[in-house]
C-alpha cells in the first residue's frame, strides 16, 4: 500500500487526528508539526537544509494555501510525490549553483564551524 492509498483509508471526521483536521494552521515551534507534513514542507522549501531553519510563518503560510479540510492528506501526498518526481526526475529549475560542498570551505572555516548550528 503506498502512501496515499493509506491516507485514503484514514478516517476524515475524527478532528484529533491529522487527517481529520478542520481549521486553519498556526504552528509555533517545529517541534509541534506532525510527522506526516514534514516531508511535504521540507519538499515545498528545498533551499532549506534543516527543517527547523524554514520560518514558521511560511509554513504557517503553505499549510494552509494548500490544506482543503478534512480529507486532506490525500493531496499532500499528491503534492509531495508530484514535486519529489519532479526534482528527481530534473525537470525542476532549481539552480544549486549557490549551494557549498566541503571543498567550498578553507581549511579555517572547517575548524571553526560550530557542531551546534542547526
Amino acid at each position: 500500500m503506498n502512501s496515499q492509498e493509506y491516507w485514503e483509508q484514514q478516517p476524515t471526521d475524527q478532528p484529533w487526528l491529522v487527517n481529520g483536521f478542520k481549521g486553519t494552521w498556526a504552528f509555533t515551534d517545529h517541534n509541534l508539526i506532525p510527522n506526516s507534513l514534514t516531508n511535504f514542507i521540507m519538499e515545498s522549501f528545498p533551499k532549506y537544509e534543516r527543517f527547523k531553519r524554514i520560518p514558521l510563518e511560511d509554513i504557517n503560510t503553505l499549510m494552509n494555501e494548500v490544506w482543503e479540510g478534512p480529507g486532506s492528506m490525500v493531496k499532500i501526498q499528491r503534492l509531495l510525490e508530484e514535486a519529489r518526481s519532479k526534482r528527481t526526475t530534473g525537470t525542476a529549475s532549481q539552480d544549486n549553483s549557490d549551494v557549498k560542498t566541503i571543498d567550498d570551505y578553507s581549511e579555517e572555516e572547517k575548524s571553526t564551524i560550530s557542531l551546534t548550528e542547526e
